[in-house]
């Protein structure tokens, strides 16, 4: 499996601090069965200013401190690009950071509790500058969960979908849960991420959201989120997911009792 949004990097964000918890994050993840992980700190202008350089730099670090210490987890260096101004040509600048530099698809991160500024228009403006948005933890974004057709909305633009694995296990609640049950049943979330700050509240841990994506789908599906697009962001290859699919719906009491 591999990783598609992780904060392991140290020193950077509000994720790892150190060295030694770099190395326990990916210990973590190594026995849960995490081949890779894509490392993403925070880019976020007045917080957390981790452009494409220093981010870079780091992971070379990172990737000589995990072969010293035979920790057998890949690293590939992301970014989390909190919403902004002219960020298809701050990438164009070699100031942001795309998924595995490949210039390709952009991990997007919304404000979580206020709406969103410029979010289609902005979404426009990378896909004409041949990138894709990557919605990071949509189903943890106030605007999308208010009017989950706004969600929708941005997936039809072109955009994808990163779910938050914890989401699928109800770390943050049931009613998350159920959203993120429902746009994995629809095919509006496309990869799975730990979103990993530590190793305890939110570990970087994929296995079990894995097998629930399983249960909701079919094992195709699961690789997909977990193994298949993964690789394709880090390789650059185009990702051209199938339409949503339509709501379920409900059965009714009768249908529930006898299957219908």
């Amino acid at each position: 499996m591999i990783d598609t949004h992780c904060h392991l990097l140290y020193g950077l964000d509000d994720g790892a601090a150190d060295p030694e918890q770099t190395l326990a994050m990916a210990r973590v993840a190594a026995e849960d069965g995490v081949s890779g992980i894509i490392a993403t700190p925070h880019m976020r202008e007045g917080d957390y200013l981790n452009e494409r350089p220093a981010v870079l730099e780091r992971v070379a670090q990172v990737r000589e401190l995990l072969a010293s210490h035979g920790v057998p987890v890949e690293i590939w260096p992301g970014s989390e690009v909190h919403l902004g101004p002219r960020l298809a040509e701050r990438v164009a600048e070699g100031r942001l950071l795309t998924f595995n530099d490949r210039g390709l698809h952009l991990l997007l991160e919304c404000p979580y509790r206020t709406r969103p500024v410029r979010l289609r228009e902005t979404i426009f403006e990378l896909r004409l500058a041949g990138i894709t948005p990557v919605i990071a933890h949509p189903e943890r974004i106030r605007y999308f969960q208010d009017e989950p057709e706004r969600y929708e909305e941005v997936i039809r633009m072109g955009a994808l979908g990163q779910l938050t694995s914890s989401s699928l296990l109800g770390t943050f609640g049931s009613r998350l849960r159920r959203l993120s049950e429902t746009w994995v049943e629809r095919g509006l979330v496309h990869v799975l991420g730990s979103d990993a700050h530590d190793t305890e509240y939110r570990p970087p841990a994929l296995t079990a959201a894995r097998e629930r994506w399983r249960e909701l789908t079919d094992a195709e599906a699961a690789d997909l989120a977990s193994e298949v697009l993964p690789r394709a962001l880090i390789d650059g290859h185009a990702i051209d997911p199938e339409p949503p699919r339509p709501p379920r719906r409900s059965r009714g009491l009768l249908g529930r009792l006898f299957g219908r």
